[in-house]
């Protein structure tokens, strides 16, 4: 079995469908009820409840024929959540660094991907990928390198802006450390990858 992978990015309810391309996406594959595990890792902790209720309710007004089970990833269990999960959703938020020291603590999750879909927008993109250009910090940086790609979110948006060089940015990750494919991923734009 493989893992998927969907790398978004940014807002995917910003997409011309409103997300419902995303969320059917996501969800291929599985039978009811899909196990969703939302991950926030990439907000400030008191901001989860909130996050969380948006969540469910974006995937359960675009998958209203579909049974959805949703729940909140948390660092001490995310092992054990990760493999009752079918989708991990690992959302955006102020954070990428944050995001990614909470998913290097919180366990081996990443032996529990097989067969499994993981889905990241935003700072949940950067975190998957191997490489990514930081526009809220202006700044090359790694990610897990679940993917093989390296990866600019929010391209060409109205995110940081003025503050933002896209073409300097991505002339900046293409010569960052190896050569891997760049994808400039608008809101709500999202790439598959399977493996």
């Amino acid at each position: 079995m493989k893992t998927r992978f969907i790398i978004v990015g940014g807002y995917p309810h910003k997409a011309a469908d409103e997300g419902k391309a995303f969320c059917e996406e996501v969800v291929r594959g599985f039978h009811n009820p899909v196990k969703v595990l939302s991950c926030l890792f990439a907000r400030p902790i008191e901001n989860w409840n909130i996050a969380f209720a948006q969540d469910r309710e974006f995937f359960t007004k675009h998958l209203f024929n579909i049974e959805i089970d949703i729940q909140l990833a948390k660092p001490k269990t995310f092992t054990e959540q990760v493999r009752w999960a079918n989708l991990i959703y690992i959302r955006g938020g102020t954070s990428t660094h944050a995001l990614i020291a909470l998913l290097k603590q919180s366990g081996e999750w990443q032996k529990e991907l097989i067969g499994k879909t993981v889905a990241g927008s935003s700072a949940g993109a950067e975190a998957m990928a191997t490489h990514y250009y930081n526009i809220d910090d202006l700044k090359l940086d790694s990610g897990l390198g679940l993917v093989p790609v390296k990866v600019i979110v929010h391209w060409r948006s109205d995110y940081n802006a003025p503050n933002v060089d896209w073409d300097k940015a991505y002339s900046e990750l293409q010569n960052y450390k190896e050569s891997l494919p760049i994808l400039t991923l608008a809101e709500g734009q999202f790439e598959v990858y399977e493996k």
